[in-house]
């Protein structure tokens, strides 16, 4: 690599840097906080490392700068000021990739970028992915390592009842977090297993191999991990399940997991066709051109992109703004007597339950009215979702104390006519959650700047939209809880005739105290 080449590579990084500084500081403070994604701290170098090792290789390949690169910068910026306006953190990592990628591609061509595809794929396994689509992905792991668990303690002949992903046991109750639910072995083997597969020189089916082989067997062995922490929370009481025992338990299982990795790898190998064994990774000869000789308008294209990235940049933190949250009363005002209704706040939320949801203000309290079950309410409310504070569904929660949804719908409420507005008809969720013999009827939707939203996907989107468009990505969530008597199908027809009664009732009431 020569001069032209090196001062290229550090204008080009300086620009990125001053683009991304707050984007790669709020990753690394993520990195640090979330265990699911601790990894991110050995990718970025791990990645660094694979160029440095095929350097030979990245050298020979010709350049073919592409002017699409500059078109691929330009959409990773938009996509930088889409998220940084919009509240949404994926897209901004997302962004500070895609623009690398859109200058290699500008400087040096397509080929190039194909060459480098496994270092980005390394940078893409640090990205956290969004919450939204995390949470989706956690509910059903841990229903199924607490299925996996209940069937292996029930196997050593110990009691045991599983109630959605709690266990419980004769002398302790365990509930499969989502800390527990494997999502965070499930993320790390998968790096491990895309790793492995490079450094191991593997072929191209190998490696999609190991990652496929990576997800059955951290399901697996995460449900191990769950059953052999209830046999010894049997055996021993319950701190074996707590402290030091509960964490090295999670080592031991990764360890054996990535055992399981090699055996695949090793399986694999051994039972090929032995016509293929000598074919895994034919040398390719260098080209005779290299990325050194077509350097003459290098310079020229890495300032060009620099500029532009820096440009952009600077643009970008002009327009953004602090958020111009406008003044609303606090939830706890919500009225204590709505309709035929009478309220009584529940007991706070204790602080783990606060870290978790991340709330900046909210309302917990159940009404009664004559004739009819009782309503839970409860609405979150937050000021600004930049930062990673999100709104996200119940059904995430719920399970954590046992509640398994047994049915799931949309119903629609008529909104009575506010002073000098027409009346409305919105779509909420209704879900049946189930726990042993109990049922509840849950009702709940978004509710932010005078929109009801049912899809938590949507949004979402309305919240990128509002953001841009308002400089506001505050927002709140409501949800009504309403316990389910007597026959199945009458017994939810009058839970859910009770909560939409009171959702009516509830609407005119709020609208001061929610985002409008």
């Amino acid at each position: 690599m020569n001069k032209k080449h090196a001062l290229a590579i550090a204008l080009i990084f300086g620009s990125l840097a001053f683009a991304f500084w707050d984007v790669a500081a709020k990753l690394l403070t993520d990195w640090s906080r979330d265990e699911n994604y601790s990894h991110g701290f050995l990718m970025v170098p791990l990645a660094a490392y694979v160029v440095w090792r095929e350097r030979a290789t990245l050298l020979s390949i010709p350049s073919r700068p592409s002017a699409w690169g500059l078109f691929i910068v330009a959409g990773s910026l938009l996509t930088l000021g889409a998220g940084r306006l919009g509240a949404e953190l994926f897209l901004t990592r997302i962004a500070l990739i895609g623009t690398l990628a859109g200058i290699v591609v500008f400087l040096w061509g397509f080929r190039l970028l194909r060459a480098l595809a496994f270092p980005f794929l390394l940078l893409l396994l640090a990205i956290p992915i969004p919450a939204i689509i995390f949470n989706q992905i956690t509910f059903p792991l841990q229903l199924l390592a607490s299925k996996f668990g209940e069937a292996s303690i029930s196997a050593c002949q110990i009691p045991v009842l599983r109630e959605g992903n709690v266990i419980i046991l004769a002398n302790t109750t365990l509930e499969v977090a989502e800390a527990c639910s494997g999502i965070r072995s499930l993320v790390s083997l998968l790096a491990l297993a895309v790793i492995w597969g490079y450094l191991s020189e593997s072929p191209m089916w190998l490696r999609w191999l190991l990652a496929a082989a990576a997800v059955p067997i951290a399901i697996f062995a995460n449900g191990i991990r769950v059953a052999g922490t209830g046999i010894a929370a049997h055996a021993f009481g319950t701190e074996a399940a707590e402290g030091f025992f509960h964490t090295f338990s999670g080592w031991l299982v990764f360890v054996v997991a990535g055992a399981l990795l090699l055996v695949v790898h090793r399986a694999a190998l051994w039972l090929r066709p032995a016509a293929d064994k000598g074919r895994d990774r034919a040398p390719v000869a260098p080209a005779a051109q290299s990325l050194d000789r077509p350097a003459g308008r290098l310079m020229t294209r890495a300032v060009v992109a620099a500029a532009c990235v820096a440009i952009a940049a600077a643009g970008l933190r002009l327009a953004v703004k602090t958020e111009q949250t406008p003044l609303r009363e606090p939830l706890s005002g919500i009225p204590s007597r709505i309709g035929e209704w009478s309220g009584l706040d529940a007991a706070p939320f204790s602080q783990a339950v606060l870290d978790v949801l991340r709330v900046d203000d909210y309302v917990n309290r159940s009404y009664t009215a004559p004739g009819a079950p009782p309503v839970g309410l409860y609405v979150g409310y937050y000021a600004s979702q930049r930062q990673g504070q999100t709104m996200h569904s119940p059904m995430n929660c719920m399970p954590g104390s046992g509640w398994e949804p047994a049915g799931r719908a949309r119903v629609s409420v008529d909104i009575p006519a506010a002073p000098g507005s027409p009346p409305r008809t919105v779509e909420v969720n209704r879900v049946v959650v189930q726990k042993g013999l109990d049922r509840m009827l849950v009702i709940y939707w978004y509710q932010a700047h005078g929109r009801v939203v049912a899809s938590e996907y949507w949004g979402k989107i309305y919240t990128v939209v509002d953001a841009i468009r308002l400089n506001r990505s505050d927002g709140a969530m409501v949800r009504l809880i309403v316990p389910v008597n007597g026959q199945r199908a009458d017994g939810e027809r009058e839970a859910e005739r009770v909560a939409l009664d009171f959702a009516r009732a509830l609407f005119p009431a709020i609208g001061r105290y929610l985002p409008g």
